[in-house]
């Protein structure tokens, strides 16, 4: 009996040696022997320790299948092993099984909590599948172990955005930027997320300070240069892409925004040069051709953008862009039918990139009207800013606002900001800060006097950075008509001019252009059902706010341009200015997709577009003509 003992315990301390001997191969770097002494080790006992070491062979030889078929045996003899559910869960990642290496991440938490790796390997693979609130639970989970990890803090902030965490994501960034402040990237977000929230001013003040750290930050370039357009400042912008080009000269991104750059300063020919280099670089590139559409469309781009389409290899959003191209191209060119073809093709194949729900909209639009009731102002009416100069230009896109501002801001006191997001950037503010009591907007009837004064000179200070001296400045941010009730919050006695056009020339028109943000603009019904629910709010505004908002009728400005021009000059309470009437001499710069036509004198081919296209109409028609 002793001597089977004996004999046991030298096996044993044999199998031992043979483990260590393993174990040391790999530490080495010698991977080959690694594995022979383990498969040596098997084929005399089963030992999940040597089926570990060959996993992580396979693993790193990126032989994945075989070392996702070694981890899962380790786990059929040790179900609760935390590290081959962590390691399992990377190979499965590198196989593009995202979904199962949450599972096993998971599991591997469970079993050890405190693991920073699995919760950040966790955190990044849940963001990969855009499942934010869960990868901002495990981001907060490593910042619980490593509490002045940086990279982890940039990460959750770049999570709380996508969540439309934003105020949080300012807050995660600053923090980091305690820690290391010389961070071009943690600059970077920051500035991203503050231009979110319309701080443009502090947005570039981040972007610059990135830049100084890493001048040749390629995406800072590009995100200060469009912050630099939508503070007026194009030309500013317009070196700066010059350079970025000069960095990347194949990038589709800097090349569009050095064209839209030029178009915005009324450069048009360097604007399709530009583009057509890029076309040079990436002969499929359907924003190029649906760009050059919009400036000079010709009949000869036909033949080239429709062999592009009959390419079954073409990426669904060039494709995209390309229909939109070639409706632009048919429409200038007066064939209707081909150009209603391509447009609706583009619209139904971007439809059916995402998910869309009408009835929210109409539901948000009758908790609007709910809220901002008379009640609610007799209450509230006294606790804003008695400042004028705020000027919000508010309607339908497409319905003529770039065209009132253009007019409005030819007058010497009159400075046209175009289109800023302070406002909806504050509406969320105040709407987050108020979310532990209730839903957006119910819980606007809890904001109080300090709210408002903190909010109204918050948007002053963005609005003022714009042009200091001016005695107006103009807001032309049209689903500003949302948020009527809080600007009256802000600001009692602010002007608002709404700008009103024909519903189906203002909605062909939106139809007709790729407003990538606006979902419900790329189908009929859903379009005039969106349409019924702004008429619907306007109606609440007017009836709230008698003789206080000025409606502009399109058809009317284009067809006596001098007459309404004096009535919207008179209802700023200012002398009237001859320049209002040359407006396209105004040299301001414009973002918007009505720039080019402001440029020129004032054109009436616009009304009564819908007709061309009438037969196609019908869904859009039905709609609109519904009762209330």
């Amino acid at each position: 009996m002793q001597q089977e003992n004996s004999n046991d315990d030298s096996v044993e301390r044999d199998l031992a040696a043979l483990f260590d001997m393993a174990l040391q191969h790999y530490r080495e770097g010698q991977l080959r022997q690694a594995q022979e002494d383990c498969l040596r080790l098997l084929r005399r006992q089963l030992r999940p320790d040597a089926i570990l070491i060959l996993a992580k062979i396979a693993h790193e030889q990126e032989e994945y299948e075989a070392a996702v078929e070694r981890y899962q045996q380790v786990l059929e003899i040790i179900p609760d092993h935390a590290q081959s559910h962590f390691y399992l869960g990377v190979v499965l990642e590198e196989l593009g099984r995202t979904e199962h290496a949450i599972e096993h991440y998971n599991k591997s938490i469970s079993i050890t909590a405190d693991n920073a790796a699995a919760h950040s390997r966790l955190a990044d693979a849940c963001s990969k599948l855009q499942r934010w609130e869960e990868a901002i639970k495990a981001y907060q989970q490593v910042l619980l172990v490593q509490t002045d990890d940086v990279g982890t803090m940039i990460k959750l902030g770049q999570a709380f955005t996508e969540a439309k965490l934003v105020p949080e994501s300012i807050l995660m960034y600053e923090k980091a930027l305690t820690l290391l402040p010389n961070n071009a990237l943690a600059h970077r977000c920051l500035g991203a997320s503050l231009l979110i929230m319309g701080q443009v001013k502090k947005a570039i003040g981040c972007f610059n300070q990135a830049l100084n750290l890493r001048p040749e930050y390629f995406a800072v370039q590009i995100a200060l240069a469009l912050a630099l357009r939508q503070s007026g400042r194009a030309e500013e912008a317009l070196v700066l892409l010059e350079e970025a080009i000069r960095l990347n000269p194949d990038d589709d991104e800097v090349h569009i925004n050095l064209a839209l750059t030029l178009k915005q300063l009324g450069q048009t020919e360097p604007a399709i040069e530009r583009l057509e280099q890029l076309l040079e670089i990436r002969p499929t590139c359907g924003r190029a051709w649906y760009h050059i559409s919009v400036i000079k469309p010709e009949q000869e781009q036909i033949p080239v953008v429709k062999k592009l389409i009959s390419d079954p290899e073409l990426p669904n959003s060039d494709a995209i862009y390309c229909h939109f191209a070639l409706g632009n191209i048919f429409d200038s060119g007066k064939f209707f039918d081909q150009a209603f073809e391509h447009f609706l093709r583009a619209n139904t194949l971007q439809r059916e990139t995402f998910t869309y729900d009408a009835g929210e909209n109409t539901q948000y639009v009758d908790s609007l009207i709910d809220v901002y009731s008379k009640d609610f102002f007799q209450v509230k009416n006294q606790f804003g800013s008695a400042s004028q100069i705020p000027v919000f230009i508010v309607g339908m896109p497409r319905s003529g606002t770039t065209l009132v501002e253009q007019i409005l801001s030819s007058h010497d006191l009159v400075h046209g900001a175009g289109e800023i997001r302070a406002c909806p950037a504050i509406n969320y503010s105040i709407a987050h800060q108020l979310s532990y009591a209730k839903p957006n907007p119910e819980c606007m009837s809890l904001i109080d006097r300090k709210m408002v004064e903190e909010y109204s000179a918050r948007y002053l200070q963005e609005l003022t950075h714009h042009c200091p001296t001016a005695e107006h400045i103009t807001d032309k941010e049209p689903g500003n008509f949302f948020l009527i009730g809080l600007i009256k919050t802000l600001f009692p006695h602010a002007r608002i001019i709404h700008c009103h056009r024909n519903p189906l020339d203002t909605c062909i028109s939106v139809f007709f252009h790729y407003f990538t943000a606006f979902q419900s603009s790329f189908e009929l019904t859903e379009l005039g059902q969106f349409y019924r629910d702004y008429q619907r709010l306007m109606t609440h505004w007017e009836n709230l706010f008698p003789d206080e908002i000025f409606t502009v009728r399109y058809e009317e400005l284009v067809v006596d341009q001098e007459r309404v021009s004096k009535r919207m000059i008179d209802y700023l309470g200012l002398e009237w200015d001859e320049k209002c009437l040359d407006f396209h001499n105004n040299e301001r710069t414009v973002m918007t997709p009505s720039n080019l036509q402001v440029r020129q004198p004032m054109y009436k081919n616009s009304v009564n577009r819908w007709k061309h296209y009438e037969k196609y109409l019908q869904p859009l028609i039905e709609v609109l003509q519904q009762e209330q």
